[in-house]
């Protein structure tokens, strides 16, 4: 997955520097209200923190081969605006902590492009665990490599 190249847009991002992936609002997206269902907005942040985990050099098979994985313990996601039917939208996503034991904490911004609406803000908190078991383990070397915090 690669970063969308944002020359185009003079986005306003809460912090400099975002991972980015694009995507278009589909008919698949839509909820009964006629605008893009909650669940939608957290597979897209999760899209958004694989690809971002992937460009700094921990795919999922990493995790596997590793034994251990960065989990989700809790989102937190707020919702600015409604988006719509074929709305382009940008997810830019940080690493804002990380303590290398345990937990790490990841945001998230979406921007429409066509008005430059900032419709979501959400935060993940993540936690290391052994594949196996399910427990904490602390975070590999390749980790706390990898997932230096972004936001400074």
């Amino acid at each position: 997955m690669k970063p969308v190249v944002e020359k185009i847009y003079q986005l306003d991002w809460d912090y400099p520097n975002p991972f980015t992936v694009s995507v278009k609002v589909s008919d698949n997206d839509i909820d009964q209200l006629g605008h893009t269902n909650n669940q939608v907005y957290l597979d897209w942040m999760m899209k958004a923190a694989y690809g971002h985990s992937e460009s700094l050099g921990l795919s999922v098979n990493d995790y596997l081969s590793i034994g251990v994985a960065m989990v989700a313990k809790r989102h937190e996601i707020n919702y600015m605006s409604a988006t719509f039917l074929n709305d382009d939208l940008i997810i830019g996503t940080w690493i804002a902590t990380n303590d290398n034991r345990f937990q790490s904490i990841r945001k998230y911004q979406i921007i429409r492009t066509n008005d430059q609406k900032t419709t979501l803000r959400a935060e993940t908190d993540w936690v290391s665990l052994n594949i196996d078991n399910g427990k904490p383990e602390r975070m590999p070397d390749e980790f706390i490599r990898c997932y230096q915090p972004t936001i400074r």
